[in-house]
């Protein structure tokens, strides 16, 4: 059995994996086959085949994405052995990504992509393109929430009038609650004008999924900014928030504040109040005033 017959039949119905998680399982399986130049088989779930595709995977990629291939196989390796599909259990030795510090984007970023974005040229699926992503970047900025989210909102969800949108449970990470947010009066005008029937997806998108990240990435060259996704935008609101003293761990809807803390908030916005100059001793750098006689010329 090939190893993507069994996240495709058994592994992926039984988790109840999302389109976007089955996605990127499907992404690592097609990156293995390009390394084995064939498609990967339960017979290849051993510990120095897949070792040797992550190697090669540590030279072309960051380690974060090495590790998410990892994880991926893996979890299919581990659900393989317990079907008994498999004769043993992953082992493999661990793959450590370095933790970044958050990088979000700046507020007159943002302003710069929303303005570029509504000038951006043509149709996404029969609405003007300009307002569609400069509606979708400004709703990411306004209201915190993941872009999967937003993408699988539809208008029975959006309130214009009270200028609230909800995001529900099903369509979030975790599922565990929908969630309210505010957006402004300017938003809600821009979103008028696309407002369709409330079965209707907000921001539809019939193209490749991947492709949406690279459309944000022409928009960033365009206005000059940096491209850090559509999760720069999720963290800085909780950046922004974070320094103007608002809890963004409510914000996200995380569990724990030390999520937002060290995955969310940029320092560079939200300025630690003090940090560990404020509780060094000063030096003394002036020179000794005793330094005794000085010796005669020779």
């Amino acid at each position: 059995m090939l190893v993507r017959e069994l996240l495709k039949n058994e592994y992926a119905p039984l988790r109840a994996l999302r389109p976007t998680a089955l996605y990127q399982f499907d992404l690592t399986l097609t990156r293995w086959a390009d390394h084995l130049g064939r498609e990967p088989a339960l017979e290849d779930l051993k510990p120095l085949p897949v070792q040797a595709f992550l190697t090669q995977r540590r030279t072309q990629v960051s380690a974060g994405t090495a590790k998410k291939d990892r994880t991926h196989i893996v979890a299919l390796w581990g659900y393989a052995a317990k079907r008994r599909l498999v004769d043993e259990f992953p082992t493999l030795p661990p793959l450590r990504a370095p933790a970044r510090i958050p990088r979000a984007y700046k507020v007159e970023e943002v302003s710069k992509l929303i303005r570029t974005a509504l000038d951006h040229p043509g149709e996404v699926c029969g609405l003007p393109a300009g307002l569609y992503f400069g509606s979708m970047i400004r709703l990411a900025w306004e209201t915190a929430e993941r872009i999967g989210a937003i993408l699988q909102l539809r208008w029975r969800d959006v309130d214009l009038d009270e200028r609230a949108v909800v995001y529900m449970a099903e369509n979030r990470k975790g599922s565990t609650r929908d969630i309210r947010r505010a957006f402004s009066q300017e938003l809600a005008g821009w979103l008028a004008q696309i407002r369709r029937r409330d079965n209707d997806l907000v921001f539809p998108w019939s193209r490749h999924p991947t492709s949406l990240w690279y459309e944000l990435k022409k928009i960033a060259a365009v206005a000059g900014v940096t491209a850090r996704g559509f999760h720069g935008l999720r963290k800085s609101a909780a950046s922004y928030v974070t320094a103007a003293g608002g809890d963004a761990t409510r914000l996200l809807d995380h569990s724990n504040p030390n999520i937002t803390r060290d995955h969310y908030v940029d320092e560079s916005i939200a300025k630690p109040k003090t940090t560990a100059l404020d509780f060094l001793p000063p030096l003394d750098l002036e020179p000794p005033s005793d330094a005794g006689p000085e010796k005669p010329a020779a």
